[in-house]
């Protein structure tokens, strides 16, 4: 296959560069669906197999597993993962990530219906049942052996193990299953999830989890124990216990939580009693089980949870396996309040405290026909800390909200730590210590624009509390070992020493640096570039300006210095510190440091090495005009994993024992040789206030530097760092340089510099010099150049054309066209205000409300200009987007129409910003290239633009193509 995949690249290269264009194909929408991506690669623990799914956008993926040295490799067949929506209120489906069990010897993974199947089952519209259902696959990685179980639900492994897999199955609509041997519910008994336990007539407080048969399969003998009526379970870390509740008719009395040790096959029940019981959850050690059920307050009416707690080991007088026992009581949250059912339940890293949830205890819903003769209303309050669409849109939030609590295991004491007031809290891992940032005594300072939170520290022990910090920026970030709080206050890096209580400024000292976002060009205040992590033993914190990494003392002993001995403002290069062990929860001082560098001014990508405490500049692995993935390094070997891509460079796996000794992995897209694909290079120009600027010119595959083309011109706020970026072919409301540059064209895509309270002045200043300066060049023709942009380069696009004639065409999609009109508007995505978020503070620049600042909203509307357009408009305005408003397009509509000028509108019904129905996205994109080839390629006149769609006829020119 390689072969010949080589010999037409060999004979291309032996043609002109024009008539080796002309042999290649171009892309249209039909490669759109056939092109592959690589999703979920993963390294085995050993280093020896890198495994991933390979599908196209449209159709059925596979498994692959890659032998790392050597050409072993396996390909399973995964079903249908590439699967756009079908709808615009469609939930994305993600494949499930194949998992490498902890000692190399098996990939597991889920393999859904094929595409075909999927699509035979849609046109029979057959009850669920009937539906193609999902199978198990293990694949042995030592002989390429493929086992299968059909109709599988899910399935869990430990994390550190690997003889053992549990998983769920689907009862056919006769009641059998596959699996292993006869369960353990023996004959008779009716089948799990098909209604066991449930009656209409029981209310649906005290309807028992619907249940399903559970195997357990040891990997290497293949011999399967199977559970019936199981309707929860889990797996401990250590691979030494499986814990499962079952729930099943009332007659068989099998309701309970139940565990099994997986070396002996010994069982123990270690509670009993109808009822549900949920969120199994094992300490790290796997020394202890907790879970929550509501069979203690069965035959109330709305029963509550009761958390239990059970020791899996006991203790010298009591040893072993101990029956579970009441921990927090479902009456202890006290009035109002009761133990979440389905909230977080976990015990902190070491063991000693168990964090769950508490909720409110939800009033009962107002039936839907009491309100019939009454008045329906939504109050706007102006006191409202959130408008009425925010309310309604966390209102499902809002009812299922959980405040973190603890139960301190040695002491058996019960403590609430989260409220109203401060929602959100992140523990220590022996769980004595907790913070919480809260902005709630802020919140109508927010309807101002003024963000702020606070910190409290917990004692979780004692219930003692400190707010340590107010008014700051971000959130307060809780060292490793429980030391220090680190904060983000009036543009100094703070931190709090939890044991004094004194707080000590950590950068405020340092001259000439900037920690916060000097490139922020917003009204808003900047936030600081990041912190990187800590140390062991949180000796030092570690954070970012925007290029090195600082080591800072948090007690303020040592002088600060510069980890990466300044080498990034030097040298223009960007660090940024890599984690590579998703487990460690600080840096390790003695082991050197992986960073991620990218050179400002040339756009190369690649990675560093340095340490911490370290004198010497850091140590170059490789620097590549490529940008990379995220780097993945074998947790028991010396090899990493990686994406590699440029923008003619499919972003295949590349894998060696060090950065700078890679080879390539993978070839999951041999196909694109045969297209047409073109090239990019960099840009500058000066804009019109004499600022150096730069941009990005993709040009077609053949290029000849003595002709004109025509030219689209696309932006968004900043985009040359991607010079080296991978676009894969696809179709939406874009312009997507592949697809352009394979039709012809030349696109640009220039930066843009902005000017406070003049975003479309700004824009004009950017664009039109360098246009103009590809034009000087010879290369883009005068009489066929477009311009293009979505959203936020939708509105600049649409004020450009207001202020020039030089463009034949324009598509300004999701435009604001009146900030008057848009200022007071809602984005109905997340409810919020557009005052604040848009306009004064945020992307729109202006810096000021429309009192202050009347004149800038006139000047940067387009609206009030569109009298002098002569560019002929196709847009976008979709009636569900949720972050500009609809009637911003029907402004523009109208006023174009109005004027007696060329425009045209379209309306994805129901659909939102960037439209999410895959159907959608090809249709605006096909309009989009007929729109620009009439204007500028002198194409014919596509019938929607000669006599448009009338209503009557709605969906018969979908129906005919």
């Amino acid at each position: 296959m390689a072969l010949r995949a080589l010999r037409p690249l060999l004979l291309v290269a032996c043609l002109p560069p024009l008539l080796a264009a002309q042999t290649k194909r171009p892309i249209t929408q039909d490669t759109y669906d056939l092109w592959r991506s690589i999703l979920q690669p993963t390294l085995s623990a050993d280093g020896r197999w890198a495994v991933y799914t390979r599908t196209p956008t449209v159709g059925d993926g596979e498994l692959v597993a890659r032998a790392t040295d050597g050409t072993t490799e396996y390909r399973v067949p995964r079903g249908w993962t590439g699967r756009p929506l079908t709808s615009v209120n469609g939930t994305p489906f993600s494949a499930q990530a194949a998992t490498v069990t902890s000692d190399s010897r098996h990939v597991l993974a889920l393999q859904y219906p094929t595409k075909a199947a999927s699509d035979s089952a849609r046109v029979r519209r057959g009850r669920a049942a009937e539906a193609p259902k999902n199978r198990l696959l293990i694949l042995a990685l030592a002989t390429g052996e493929v086992q299968q179980v059909d109709r599988v639900r899910g399935y869990q492994v430990a994390r550190r193990g690997g003889r053992y897999v549990a998983y769920q199955v689907d009862v056919d609509s006769a009641g059998a299953a596959p699996g292993g041997g006869r369960g353990a519910g023996g004959r008779g008994a009716p089948a799990a999830g098909e209604g066991a336990g449930r009656d209409s007539a029981t209310p649906p407080a005290r309807r028992k989890d619907a249940a399903a048969p559970l195997v357990l399969r040891e990997l290497a003998t293949r011999s399967e124990v199977r559970l019936e009526h199981v309707t929860a379970y889990a797996i401990d870390a250590g691979e030494q216990w499986l814990a499962y509740a079952r729930g099943g008719p009332d007659s068989l009395g099998i309701d309970g939580v139940y565990v099994r040790h997986l070396a002996t096959g010994s069982e123990t029940r270690l509670k009993a009693g109808t009822g549900n019981y949920r969120s199994l959850a094992f300490d790290e050690a796997g020394q202890q089980l907790a879970f929550v059920t509501d069979a203690d307050d069965w035959k109330a009416e709305k029963p509550r949870m009761t958390l239990y707690h059970a020791s899996l080991v006991g203790t010298r007088q009591r040893p072993g396996v101990q029956p579970a026992t009441v921990a927090v009581a479902a009456d202890a949250p006290g009035d109002g309040f009761r133990i979440a059912d389905r909230g977080a339940l976990e015990f902190v890293r070491a063991g000693g405290v168990l964090r769950f949830g508490i909720a409110r205890t939800l009033p009962d819903s107002i039936p839907a026909d009491s309100l019939a003769e009454r008045a329906v209303v939504d109050l706007w309050h102006w006191r409202d800390t959130r408008p009425q669409p925010m309310q309604r849109l966390q209102a499902a939030q809002d009812r299922n909200r959980s405040f973190a609590a603890v139960w301190h295991v040695a002491t058996r004491q019960f403590r609430r730590i989260a409220a109203d007031s401060a929602p959100q809290v992140q523990f220590s891992e022996d769980g004595r210590v907790a913070v919480a940032t809260t902005g709630v005594p802020y919140e109508l300072d927010a309807i101002a624009g003024e963000d702020a939170n606070d910190v409290i520290v917990y004692n979780t022990v004692t219930g003692a509390q400190a707010r340590v910090a107010t008014r700051i920026r971000g959130n307060g970030q809780l060292s490793p070992a429980a030391r220090f709080v680190a904060f983000w206050q009036q543009g100094r890096w703070q931190a709090y020493e939890v044991a004094t209580g004194k707080v000590r400024d950590l950068t405020g000292g340092i001259a000439g640096v900037k920690f916060d976002q000097e490139t922020h060009d917003t009204p808003g205040e900047p936030n600081p570039w990041g912190i990187a992590g800590w140390t062991k033993d949180d000796a030092r914190i570690l954070v970012y300006d925007r290029y090195d990494i600082w080591e800072l003392d948090p007690l303020g002993l040592v002088a600060p210095r510069t980890l990466t001995d300044g080498a990034g403002r030097r040298d223009g290069i960007t660090f940024r510190l890599i984690d590579l062990d998703a487990d460690e929860r600080f840096v390790d001082p003695s082991k050197p440091l992986l960073l991620r560098a990218f050179d400002n001014a040339t756009k190369y990508a690649g990675f560093y090495r340095d340490r911490v405490g370290g004198s010497a500049a850091p140590e170059r692995i490789v620097m590549a005009p490529k940008s990379w993935g995220n780097p993945q390094r074998a947790r028991d070997a010396e090899r990493f994993l990686v994406t590699r891509a440029d923008y003619r460079e499919f972003p295949d796996l590349w894998t060696g024992p060090s950065l700078d000794a890679l080879t390539r992995l993978s070839d999951a897209m041999p196909e694109q040789a045969e297209y047409s694909w073109g090239d990019v290079e960099l840009v500058k120009w000066m804009n019109l206030d004499g600022v150096p600027m730069e941009g990005l010119l993709y040009k077609p595959e053949g290029f000849d530097p003595a002709r004109r083309y025509p030219m689209i011109t696309y932006f968004y706020e900043q985009l040359s760092d991607g010079l080296y970026n991978y676009n894969r072919p696809a179709g939406r409301n874009v312009i997507n340089p592949v697809v352009y540059t394979s039709l012809g064209y030349l696109v640009f895509m220039p930066n843009i510099h902005y000017t406070p309270g003049y975003p479309g002045p700004s824009a004009v200043k950017a664009i039109v010099p360098g246009v103009q300066a590809l034009i000087a060049r010879g290369i883009a023709d005068p009489k066929r150049l477009g311009i293009s942009g979505q959203s936020w380069g939708g509105y600049q696009t649409a004020y450009v054309i207001t202020q020039t004639n030089l463009f034949a065409a324009a598509v300004p999609n999701a435009t604001v066209v009146d900030m008057y009109s848009a200022y007071g508007g809602i984005r109905w995505e997340t409810g919020v205000e557009r005052a604040i978020v848009n306009y004064e503070r945020g992307q729109s620049r202006i810096g000021g409300s429309i009192w202050e600042y009347p004149e800038r909203y006139h000047e940067n509307s387009p609206l009030f200009f569109l009298d002098r357009v002569t560019t002929p408009v196709l847009f976008m305005a979709n009636d569900a987007d949720g972050a500009v408003p609809w009637y911003q397009g029907i402004e523009f509509f109208v006023a174009m129409r109005r004027l007696g000028k060329e425009a045209y509108m379209l309306n994805y019904n129901g659909d939102a910003h960037n439209p999410r129905k895959y159907a959608n996205q090809k249709d605006v994109d096909r309009r989009m290239q007929e729109f620009f080839a009439h204007h500028l390629l002198g194409a014919a006149t596509p019938d929607w633009m000669a006599r448009g769609i009338p209503f009557l006829e709605k969906g018969r020119d979908q129906m005919r193509r």
